[in-house]
């Protein structure tokens, strides 16, 4: 972590540690001690706040950067080979598309990565302990606050293990100097603590059990268990392999969460706005299938994201038209591989019908009142926001990172791994997805082989590929009839020539962090 961060934070926020010069022992002007600010609803609240920003934590991890690099998911789609950023000025995005990736040329990179989940963590800390041991905020309202901040220091911890293996796990402010240098954890008691924050987050936290747009875009009781049964079936599978026990956790979760009475559902096609019109659409939001988000505000922090949906050698202005871009750049950080596009049936599969999930043309009514069509490579259209791209150059529009979706597939996996029947799990996810649904094989390898394709399918854009890949090892291979098998990541070819390595599967602790931490040591294998 950014040491530097939480000694500053320790000293301006907690206000423990004195100084022995009159000066020193003056308060801020214009900072709140920590002990001073948490003393009401709403100070907390604001506290809690920040951790859904864009500067830390997962709010920064699918937030875009730099428009030529795009977001830190972007690069490990980029990673494993499903997506391509045929523009990244960052090397160190290239690098790990090459798989080249090594402690020098990626440390900076993974720094920024390591520092904002570590600050978020921070953070999240300092509210969790401050507003349980509060004696002016009610006993009620405590709990939600608590729950919030636990669900994000889990969350937080969730990307960390997933990324590096064993890190430091840290549950307390800093206050002092005094156990500054935190050794690493084991992969086991980093997640014993994401499922213990996770399920006092549900059990104890009051959440509101709706989805996250009915609930004032808060995390609800169904973020904190999207999460969860995610939580449970990466550790059934690698590395910590906890089979069985584990499964049975991710179904009761997630079967949980389905049989809640809280609204929440998967969008459905109502005449011409199929359910994939409706994951597009900002009008759609708040709706029900989602259960966590990154929020925008084109008025306040708009999104870049429909920036991705049309490439730089669009035509500004279009021809014979009384429309035009709006935006000084369109770019490609994140193009569907050709692997990935062909996971989907064409003709079946309505996410890959044009203007579903991906485009390749613009249609539009010229001048003259005819229809004219620009064609385009494939490119994703689930962040096309017509408003933003032809009129305001400012999106709003919500970037999903868990929905209803999620939490049906992790059952169908979870139910198939335990031998049980996935159809009541899978069965909504196709039939809402193809004009013929597919027939669920009666072999449980080949079901999984089927459900773990359809996360590839209906989560593209979510980033989700990696942390698929490295649960379980596997990697798709796409026959005749876009029939997919999974054979062994490691040894396996990522469409760029290279194969991936044993070490490609977690990221070396940057290099900045060692030299901070001694304690840190070793160094992940083969770096």
């Amino acid at each position: 972590m950014k040491y530097s961060i939480i000694i500053i934070g320790a000293f301006f926020l907690a206000g423990s540690l004195s100084g022995c010069s009159k000066f020193l022992e003056e308060s801020p002007k214009s900072i709140t001690p920590v002990d001073a600010y948490f003393t009401s609803v709403s100070q907390a609240e604001s506290a809690v706040n920040y951790l859904y920003g864009k500067g830390t934590g997962p709010g920064r991890f699918f937030n875009i950067g730099g428009l030529y690099d795009g977001t830190n998911s972007f690069t490990l789609d980029n990673l494993s080979g499903m997506a391509n950023n045929t523009v990244a000025q960052d090397p160190s995005v290239r690098y790990f598309a090459s798989l080249t990736q090594t402690v020098g040329n990626s440390s900076n990179y993974l720094g920024g990565v390591w520092s904002s989940f570590y600050s978020s963590i921070a953070s999240a800390n300092t509210i969790i302990d401050k507003v349980s041991n509060s004696n002016t905020i009610e006993q009620s309202a405590k709990a939600p606050l608590i729950a919030t901040a636990r669900f994000f220091r889990a969350i937080d911890y969730y990307y960390l293990v997933r990324l590096f293996g064993a890190v430091p796990l840290i549950l307390k402010p800093y206050t002092s100097l005094e156990n500054l240098y935190a050794p690493r954890a084991s992969v086991d008691s980093v997640y014993a603590s994401i499922v213990d924050d996770l399920n006092w987050a549900i059990e104890k936290g009051n959440l509101a059990d709706k989805p996250m747009g009915s609930n004032g875009n808060r995390i609800s009781k169904g973020t904190a268990e999207v999460v969860l049964a995610e939580v449970y079936l990466t550790m059934a599978g690698y590395p910590l392999q906890k089979g069985a026990d584990s499964y049975t956790k991710a179904l009761k979760t997630a079967k949980n969460l389905i049989a809640s009475p809280g609204g929440y559902s998967l969008f459905t096609s109502e005449g011409k706005v199929t359910a994939f019109d409706k994951l597009r659409l900002t009008s759609y939001d708040q709706g029900s299938e989602y259960l966590y988000f990154i929020e925008y505000n084109a008025n306040i922090q708009g999104s870049a994201y429909p920036e991705y949906t049309l490439p730089n050698s669009f035509p500004v202005p279009i021809p014979n038209a009384n429309i035009k871009v709006q935006y000084t750049l369109m770019t490609t950080p994140w193009t569907p591989s050709t692997t990935l596009l062909s996971l989907y049936d064409s003709t079946s599969d309505i996410r890959r019908h044009n203007r579903q999930f991906y485009h390749n043309s613009f249609t539009y009514t010229d001048k003259s009142g005819k229809l004219r069509t620009i064609g385009i490579p494939t490119l994703p259209f689930r962040w096309f926001d017509s408003t933003a791209i032809f009129e305001t150059g400012a999106s709003g529009k919500y970037v999903a990172v868990y929905r209803m979706a999620d939490i049906y597939l992790i059952a169908a996996e979870a139910a198939n791994a335990l031998g049980q029947d996935p159809s009541p799990y899978l069965d909504p996810i196709l039939n809402r997805a193809y004009v013929h649904k597919p027939a669920i094989p009666a072999g449980q390898t080949a079901r999984r082989d089927l459900i773990l394709a359809e996360r590839y399918r209906e989560l593209a854009m979510e980033g989700h590929f990696w942390f698929d890949m490295t649960r379980t090892r596997l990697y798709p291979d796409v026959g005749a009839g876009h029939k997919v098998s999974f054979s062994a990541l490691v040894g396996h070819d990522n469409g760029r020539g290279q194969k991936f390595q044993e070490k490609d599967l977690l990221m070396p602790i940057p290099s900045t962090e060692m030299q901070r931490n001694p304690a840190l040591k070793p160094q992940n294998p083969g770096y």
